[in-house]
């Protein structure tokens, strides 16, 4: 098979995984306290990651940047509460198509924390994009809701995880990557755990703890087709999440997304795909 329709292959299969993840997180938070749902996610999560380390070896998760793990595994929790909050309030099209606007952030705070130069395109390519944001969001209307700033706030600490990543990857290993921020997030969801919750029955609890097994399918796929292929080709087809949870809306949540928030989808989407052909043009 070619390389990059492997790639594009893998790359559809991730952002599937994850998108069965946001429809699972939907459903339990319709019935159960959002901090529950973390909790199990965080718990199965740990689980995997505990297993990596077996395999691996303990030396896979030592680290001589615990500080750099710390911001980029907090900022990684913020990220994921926020969007959980997110599913919960929004619509799952509406909820995703704003937390796209990351790799957006993601360019313009590089200028000031990693010191890159960007260009007029790429400066471009962002205003479009927060013009996207900003269709959907509708701010100073009376369409505005608070509610909305929830996915806006997964997207920040998600630019964050981007950044603080790149100045991982190159002495870190993905396995302690993941074990800190699981760990992180059991940490948080543990304290955060509600006095009022619900024990599952068989089905929810089986739901829930599929959310690990799911994430973690989702991002190994997602690396895989990094690993394989052109990440130029295979970052565009990240965008088919947008895709797979409108239909999974709308199927199983009676969820039908406004013009607004399609046209502003396609902005953003448009925007991050060629934001990211820039960023791999420079890089060559």
């Amino acid at each position: 098979m070619n390389k990059n329709l492997l790639g594009i292959s893998l790359m559809t299969l991730g952002m599937f995984s994850l998108s069965v993840n946001d429809m699972t997180y939907k459903n339990l938070t319709m019935n159960f306290p959002v901090w529950e749902a973390v909790f199990f996610r965080a718990f199965s999560g740990s689980v995997i990651s505990i297993f990596l380390v077996y395999r691996s070896g303990i030396v896979s998760i030592k680290t001589k940047k615990p500080i750099r793990h710390f911001v980029r595994a907090f900022s990684a929790v913020g990220c994921v509460v926020l969007y959980i909050f997110g599913i919960k309030y929004l619509l799952l099209s509406e909820n995703i198509a704003i937390a796209h606007s990351a790799p957006i952030i993601a360019a313009l705070l590089a200028v000031p924390i990693l010191g890159e130069r960007i260009g007029i395109h790429r400066i471009l390519a962002i205003i479009i994009g927060f013009i996207g944001v900003l269709i959907i969001v509708k701010p100073g209307t009376d369409l505005f809701q608070l509610k909305s700033l929830l996915p806006i706030g997964s997207a920040l600490f998600m630019a964050s995880v981007y950044l603080s990543t790149r100045s991982l990857m190159n002495t870190e290993t993905s396995t302690a990557i993941v074990f800190y921020y699981s760990f992180a997030l059991l940490f948080t969801s543990i304290v955060f755990f509600p006095a009022d919750f619900i024990i599952p029955d068989a089905f929810n609890l089986t739901l829930a703890l599929s959310l690990g097994v799911m994430g973690s399918l989702g991002h190994y796929f997602m690396s895989q087709a990094a690993r394989h292929s052109d990440v130029a080709v295979t970052s565009a087809f990240e965008y088919t999440s947008f895709i797979f949870v409108g239909i999974m809306g709308y199927l199983f949540f009676y969820e039908i997304p406004s013009k607004s928030v399609i046209i502003g989808a396609i902005i953003i989407i448009i925007s991050g795909i060629y934001i990211a052909y820039r960023e791999r043009k420079n890089d060559n």
